[in-house]
């Protein structure tokens, strides 16, 4: 399999120095960032121990992603989607296409596509990467960086040498992605990107919802889709049509990150089940976080 794992996450937010400071109230080490020249864009990240989370603001309508500008104005700040990272991008896509055109998808992935960045010392990365199209929401995108492991990792700090989170988070666990339902969701995943579910059907009491799983070599996709009416997901359903509704991030203490959380003012609620944090969505520019033990 040549999708590996969840490159990043891709947070709109209005404007990035005050996103910056929110996120490090909620105790994320937020690097300068930098411009992707050409792009309409710039940027500012949390690198975590595999993957980043980008909080990306749009500079310039006319020259960035339309999807990116079309969500900010439907949708407000908040979880835009998420890139796949590829060790074999061409054989990813390859393979994209075959399934697109023996109709086994209705999704189509472009040609990849050059990108880069330049960070405010002057600083440049690159990679190279491949968007998606169909369906009615926003599609993952694939991407494969010029470099990997821990060059890629120092390269993401930028201009400064890494440094950890003061609440110590660490890595993507999972990705909570909803669909009207779960046949759809299954289908989308295993026919568009050549993924496999692993397991059975469950069952989430909390959010009415029945799910299935992806593995990733680091972590893994929840594909959730209601099954009452009554479903807290109905509501995601109706105004996105599917899409990536939450994201889930390993601490090393939820009950001290908790505490830190409490002290600094952040709104959050725990799981009485799980003991999981799930901070409020205001207080994270419309991103739903939830921290779990790991």
């Amino acid at each position: 399999m040549a999708i590996t794992h969840v490159d990043h996450v891709l947070i709109l937010v209005p404007d990035l120095d005050e996103a910056a400071e929110r996120y490090e109230k909620l105790g994320f080490h937020i690097t300068e960032g930098g411009e992707h020249p050409g792009r309409g864009t710039a940027n500012r990240l949390a690198v975590l121990d595999s993957g980043y989370l980008e909080l990306i603001a749009v500079r310039d309508r006319s020259a960035a992603w339309p999807q990116l500008v079309q969500h900010l104005d439907r949708h407000g700040p908040g979880l835009f989607g998420f890139a796949f990272a590829s060790n074999h991008l061409e054989e990813d896509v390859g393979g994209f296409k075959t399934r697109t055109e023996s109709g086994i998808t209705t999704l189509a992935v472009e040609e990849p596509q050059e990108g880069s960045l330049v960070t405010p010392g002057g600083k440049r990365r690159g990679w190279r990467s491949a968007r998606v199209s169909g369906g009615v929401g926003s599609n993952p995108f694939l991407i494969r960086h010029d470099s990997s492991g821990a060059e890629l990792r120092n390269r993401l700090f930028g201009d400064r040498p890494p440094q950890p989170h003061p609440l110590g988070y660490g890595h993507i666990d999972r990705l909570e992605v909803v669909f009207p339902s779960l046949a759809e969701g299954e289908s989308y995943f295993r026919d568009g990107y050549g993924l496999r579910r692993e397991g059975e059907q469950s069952v989430c009491p909390s959010r009415q919802g029945d799910r299935i799983f992806f593995p990733l070599t680091v972590g893994q996709l929840e594909v959730i889709a209601p099954n009452s009416p009554e479903s807290p997901l109905q509501a995601f359903v109706a105004k996105r049509g599917y899409g990536l509704r939450g994201v889930v991030l390993t601490v090393p203490d939820p009950d001290a990150a908790a505490a830190t959380l409490k002290d600094r003012g952040i709104r959050f609620t725990r799981s009485q089940v799980t003991g999981a944090v799930q901070i409020d969505p205001d207080d994270a520019l419309g991103a739903r976080l939830i921290l779990i033990k790991g």
